[in-house]
């Protein structure tokens, strides 16, 4: 009876808030607190939905798709206190009548570009540059009345060859030019750099929220090189003369900023969740950015997690990140407390160890009740740092276990890795995640 009577209420709020909003004449509209309202989100969840406790317990009695009007959206049961999100491709979200498209459209409210923002995609020869796909996601997003994350201005994997040679016409291989001297020169890859960041940052100004300016610009304790299999720090060099080679970083966080004001800005990397040297790292890289003058407002932790993980280092990690907070305050008062964590690529592989056999191993029940416990460990510990006012988005890297790259990372198998299986039915990991709005 109570939860009856909290749906009529709800429906009855919902009625009002709707007469209310035509009356104004605002069809678009926005909330109180500038979010963003959207017609197609409402018309994918029921209004009878009061996202209770008791609520969602009922729901586990059933089976269920994430679109049906009787299955809440992820996303509200943090409304007001973090955005959850989800990755997309072009093509789950270009026909809005697939289940993917309203899986995708109701359960979240910010959203990522697996691939097709990086700069490969984006500019695959001098001069030329596709932007339809990602054109589309901001469509997308912007009906859906969700934020956007642009991934990634920098990476040191797909970036077009040609950035890195001395000729952009040179048909050999990037490591041939490398042996024979025909790389590109410092200032030609900086120019290459600055021009498409300025291109890319200043067609979505505005329309893109948080970008992901670098990713992964370390390895264990310090800034890739070419061994590495990156040839940024290399070929540009220590500019400034102050033995860092990290000035592209600066160079590409200075590029986005003068092209949006505006946008988050942050920094990317993976292994954060475990290893307290490249925390230590990213640190110092950061610290040593804001004291120059380079206005860094945030830091993503990819968080790519197995089954049988500690989330002890974890806490360590986000907690040390966090402690920058203090240095941009000072650094850049007019902004403070504007410096943020994000989980920007969360997953759960549920081999233990990275190279498991079991290619197509049928998950049981057991397993994914494990996997739930273990994400609802995960959730609890990022909301105390979501309720401290550090992490501000939890982005998930996959939409349901058949698309996920850890079915053919780091060989093929069958992983159950997400919080929808393979059909959009909902896991018990759904219901682990949401359950931590309560606590």
């Amino acid at each position: 009876m109570e939860i009856i009577m909290k749906r009529f209420l709800a429906l009855l709020t919902v009625l009002v808030l709707t007469l209310s909003l035509c009356s104004c004449g605002n069809a678009e509209g926005d909330s109180a607190d500038g979010a963003k309202e959207s017609k197609l989100k409402a018309s994918l969840t029921s209004p009878e939905l009061t996202y209770s406790k008791e609520e969602l317990e009922a729901l586990k009695e059933g089976y269920h798709y994430s679109y049906d009007y009787g299955v809440p959206a992820l996303y509200k049961y943090f409304e007001g206190r973090c955005q959850i999100g989800c990755i997309v491709n072009s093509w789950q979200i270009s026909n809005p009548d697939d289940t993917m498209y309203k899986s995708l459209a109701k359960n979240y409210n910010i959203y990522v570009m697996e691939n097709e923002f990086k700069p490969s995609s984006i500019n695959p020869a001098p001069g030329v540059y596709n932007f339809d796909p990602c054109d589309a996601f901001v469509k997308f997003a912007d009906e859906a009345g969700a934020a956007t994350r642009g991934h990634t201005l920098l990476w040191h994997t797909q970036v077009p060859d040609w950035w890195f040679k001395a000729d952009p016409s040179n048909e050999k291989s990037l490591g041939a030019c490398d042996k024979d001297g025909e790389l590109a020169s410092s200032e030609q890859l900086v120019e290459r750099l600055e021009e498409y960041i300025t291109e890319v940052v200043t067609r979505y100004k505005g329309k893109v929220d948080y970008w992901d300016v670098v990713n992964e610009v370390l390895n264990a304790d310090s800034i890739r090189r070419k061994g590495d299999q990156s040839y940024w720090a290399d070929i540009v060099g220590d500019l400034d003369g102050n033995g860092y080679y990290d000035d592209y970083v600066e160079i590409a966080f200075n590029a986005a900023r003068a092209a949006d004001e505006d946008a988050v800005l942050m920094i990317n990397d993976f292994n954060l969740e475990w290893q307290d040297t490249k925390v230590q790292a990213m640190y110092d890289m950061v610290e040593r950015m804001l004291r120059k003058g380079v206005r860094i407002d945030g830091v993503g932790f990819q968080s790519h997690i197995a089954v049988d993980s500690s989330i002890d280092a974890y806490r360590r990690g986000l907690e040390k990140i966090a402690s920058l907070a203090d240095i941009y305050d000072e650094c850049f008062p007019e902004h403070k407390g504007n410096f943020r964590v994000q989980i920007t690529e969360l997953d759960m592989n549920m081999f233990v160890g990275a190279n498991s056999d079991g290619s197509f191993i049928k998950w049981t029940d057991e397993d994914f009740e494990k996997q739930a416990a273990k994400y609802r460990e995960l959730m609890d510990m990022f909301m105390d740092f979501v309720d401290d006012g550090v992490i501000d988005a939890i982005v998930f890297w996959g939409t349901d276990d058949e698309n996920s790259w850890l079915n053919t990372t780091p060989k093929l198998r069958r992983n159950a890795s997400l919080l929808f299986d393979r059909d959009l039915s909902l896991k018990p990991a759904y219901y682990a995640i949401a359950e931590a709005s309560f606590r």
